[in-house]
Parts: structure tokens; C-alpha cells; sequence
């Protein structure tokens, strides 16, 4: 992909009462996840993910969100305690496989999963080396502060890119049918992310409020 190896510092998680190294256990960890529901290009260590064709797909994003439910549910000690982040049972609620809007969290959790991919070996400082499950915590440390972190996040982002193409059409003397278009590409875009915030804050009534809101 043509990027720096980056600063990616090692991670170790106990799984099956082992020690595991997560900087290595990439491709185990997505040949025994990942590959059962997606079995093309399943190696997330090797897979081109600035090509959006290579998106997590819902199926992935569901396999993984299984693995950290177990993690979370499970009551053995290990030497990575998922169970003391913020609002765990939040968390717990929206990760829940038997959750009456499970298909619905599990699209936003895909959506999540590619924004914090940009964590990994896209970028020149790489963080999580493209692990699946360290991707995972990055999405999950942002929905402990709210659940409804990556619908905002559209919808900042529409709003964004409307303000500066009205910036490109209030300084440029020509070229303007162009943007015009782009105008009404980016506002109808805006209209879907605010209807899928909406529809977020529909779908809340089986996770519990947050016990802990802001720093």
C-alpha cells in the first residue's frame, strides 16, 4: 500500500490461557475469525483497505463484536480486564448477538470498524497493525463516551464538506455548475446521516444510559 511501517507498539492479551501477542497475531487471529464469513481476502494484516471495496463487511463486523462479548462476558480473570471500561453495560447491551436491533448495530459497528482502520497500516503512524480486535477497542473507547459517536459523526462530516464546497462557490468566479452538484450530492447526504441519527436514537430502549458521561 505504499505506507510506513509506523510506530505500532505491542499489545498482549490472554486468550485461551495464553498469553498472545497482538502485533503477531493478526493473521491468526483473522483466519480464525475472519475467514469463516469472509473468505476472500480475509488477512486483514495484508488487505488494501484504502480501497473501499475492502471495507469491513457485516459479517465481519459481527464476528469480531462476538469475540469482544465473550471477552466481555467472560467472568475468568485475565491481565486485559475488558470489564472495567466505562460503561460496560452499555457496551455489553449494543454488542449483544440476541439484541432486537442487532443487525442495525452491526452496520453501524462496520462503519466504525473502517473509520478506525485509519489507526492501522493506512497511515504513517500505525497503531493497531490493522488487528481486528484492537481496531474494536479503539471504535468501542469512543461509544463509551456515546453510543451515538459514529451517526454524529456523519453527520458532522456532511456538514463539513457543505461548508467548504460553499466556500469553493463563493470564491470561484467560474466552475460553479460543478460544484453545485457536488453541493446537492453532499446535502443529500446530510439528510440520510441525520435520518440514521435519528433512527439511532430509536433504536436505545434495550441498552442501558451511560453511568459515566464526559471525562
Amino acid at each position: 500500500m505504499g505506507t510506513k511501517s509506523g510506530a505500532y507498539q505491542d499489545v498482549y492479551i490472554k486468550r485461551e490461557n495464553e498469553m498472545v501477542s497482538l502485533k503477531k497475531d493478526v493473521t491468526d487471529f483473522c483466519e480464525k475469525y475472519i475467514k469463516p464469513v469472509h473468505p476472500e481476502n480475509w488477512d486483514w494484516s495484508i488487505r488494501d483497505f484504502e480501497n473501499p471495496e475492502n471495507d469491513p463487511t457485516i459479517a465481519e463486523a459481527r464476528a469480531i463484536a462476538n469475540v469482544v462479548y465473550h471477552d466481555l462476558m467472560d467472568s475468568n480473570q485475565t491481565e486485559v480486564d475488558l470489564s472495567t471500561m466505562n460503561n460496560v453495560e452499555a457496551i455489553k447491551a449494543y454488542l449483544n448477538p440476541n439484541s432486537k436491533y442487532e443487525k442495525f448495530n452491526t452496520e453501524e459497528f462496520a462503519f466504525a470498524l473502517k473509520v478506525e482502520l485509519e489507526h492501522g497500516r493506512v497511515r504513517d503512524v500505525n497503531v493497531t497493525n490493522n488487528h481486528p480486535f484492537l481496531t474494536a477497542m479503539i471504535a468501542l473507547a469512543h461509544m463509551t463516551e456515546s453510543l451515538t459517536y459514529y451517526k454524529r459523526l456523519k453527520v458532522m462530516e456532511a456538514e463539513g464538506e457543505i461548508y467548504e464546497i460553499m466556500r469553493k462557490i463563493e470564491s470561484s468566479e467560474t466552475g460553479n455548475e460543478e460544484w453545485y452538484k457536488e453541493l446537492g450530492k453532499a446535502e443529500m447526504e446530510l439528510t440520510e446521516a441525520k435520518n440514521g441519527l435519528i433512527e439511532r436514537l430509536q433504536k436505545m430502549d434495550d441498552i442501558p444510559t451511560l453511568e459515566k458521561i464526559g471525562d
